[in-house]
């Protein structure tokens, strides 16, 4: 497997994992960091600004179908480029929006540009098992890498140009995935499967409907169930996390931003650690584990937000809630190697923008925000979301260690 690929071949394609997810990541949560200045321009409130959290993030579902299928079908590397450039390109087209209503739509289709699964399936079919888990949180770390582009666009460019210029940063990709192109090669396993399909020994394409029959149908629903759960722990916490800290506390928006950054920044490290530790205790193990962290942080939350108000242990609780989101860094290696090839990248793309397209904590916490208050609309779902992902994980199999070759599948 990994022996087969060059040293460099292997770096050009942790570039174009890390690229894909990084820039996922700012597509996504640009708008989260804007949410104030836009709420005033347009003359909406959290219900509406809400809405565009969930629904790009519902656009990842038709996204996953459109660009996992292709990458099934036509190969990993061109469905990663093109999946990167279709969000860039939306995503900057967002700075021209003259209306909510057009910019809403803006964002739900910019939000079909997943490229999340494609880079995790060329990961696992490149990588040795001994150090995927790593790779993969390292790769997962980079969210936080896209979240940190978005931030600090905000903490720059905000006082100067205002809210529109910002969305043109999502454009850096695009010279990148022109150098990628040349460069990097296309998964040997995958080039392996289309010959033996086109010899007739192993069983031809089917697509998404694959993800429903046999065995990978339990897979399909306990895996989205369970990265449902934590992306909707996440979206009712991260996103709305800056507004919280302006409307509570008394933050700017910069401030805010600032302070985000910081938060982000402080839980880097965690990503890979996890994914280091699932190497060597097991995915499910170290899931749960980072997943009762997060319980434990946001009870923290709760406590210094709705009962004491205290600003500063808030703010610690805010540095320890999102450590309960370490348990990410297994979705790309734990799901890609559960599914088998000829649809590793659809099921992969598939499972975590299920998850992430029906978690409408986001939109949820805009609406109960106006009867119980902002930290408590937070908590209480966070608190739902952090529940599930400690017990859902026993659940699924576990595959630490697993060698992925063609061979499995005759």
């Amino acid at each position: 497997m990994d022996r087969d690929y060059s040293l460099m071949d292997k770096l050009l394609i942790f570039i174009a994992a890390v690229l894909a997810w990084s820039h996922d990541a700012v597509g996504l949560t640009i708008t989260n960091f804007l949410a104030v200045p836009i709420m005033q321009e347009f003359g909406v409130d959290k219900g509406a600004i809400g809405l565009i959290f969930s629904a790009q993030y519902m656009a990842t579902v038709l996204g996953a179908v459109l660009f996992g299928e292709l990458a099934d079908r036509f190969g990993r590397r061109n469905a990663l480029f093109y999946s990167i450039a279709w969000d860039a390109v939306l995503t900057a087209l967002s700075s021209l929006a003259p209306s909510y209503e057009i910019l809403a739509l803006l964002r739900i289709l910019s939000g079909m540009g997943v490229s999340w699964g494609i880079g995790f399936a060329l990961l696992s079919e490149v990588y040795s098992p001994r150090y995927r888990g790593f790779f993969g949180g390292l790769i997962h770390a980079m969210f936080v890498l896209g979240y940190v582009i978005s931030a600090a666009s905000v903490s720059i460019l905000y006082p100067i140009y205002g809210w529109r210029p910002i969305f043109l940063v999502a454009l850096y990709p695009i010279p990148i995935i022109l150098i990628l192109a040349v460069f990097m090669p296309e998964s040997k396993i995958w080039r392996k499967y289309k010959e033996l399909e086109e010899m007739g020994e192993v069983e031809r394409e089917v697509g998404i409907k694959e993800l429903f029959k046999g065995r990978i149908l339990k897979l399909t629903i306990l895996g989205s169930l369970l990265f449902w759960s934590s992306e909707f722990a996440y979206h009712a916490s991260v996103d709305w996390a800056p507004t919280l800290l302006v409307e509570l506390f008394g933050f700017g928006v910069t401030e805010a931003s600032d302070l985000v950054l910081l938060i982000s920044l402080a839980i880097v490290s965690f990503l890979p650690f996890i994914g280091f530790i699932s190497d060597r205790i097991g995915r499910r193990t170290a899931f749960a584990a980072s997943s009762l962290i997060g319980l434990l942080g946001t009870i923290a939350l709760g406590y210094y937000t709705i009962l004491t108000m205290n600003r500063e242990m808030a703010i610690m609780s805010l540095f320890i809630l999102p450590l309960g989101f370490g348990a990410h860094a297994l979705y790309g290696v734990w799901s890609s190697e559960m599914f088998p090839t000829r649809v590793r990248a659809t099921g992969t793309s598939f499972v975590f923008s299920v998850a992430r397209g029906l978690s409408i904590s986001g939109f949820l916490v805009g609406i109960l925000s106006s009867s119980i208050g902002l930290a408590s609309a937070i908590v209480g779902l966070s608190l739902i979301g952090f529940t599930l992902m400690s017990t859902i994980c026993w659940l699924l199999p576990e595959t630490r260690g697993k060698v992925i070759d063609v061979d499995e599948e005759l």
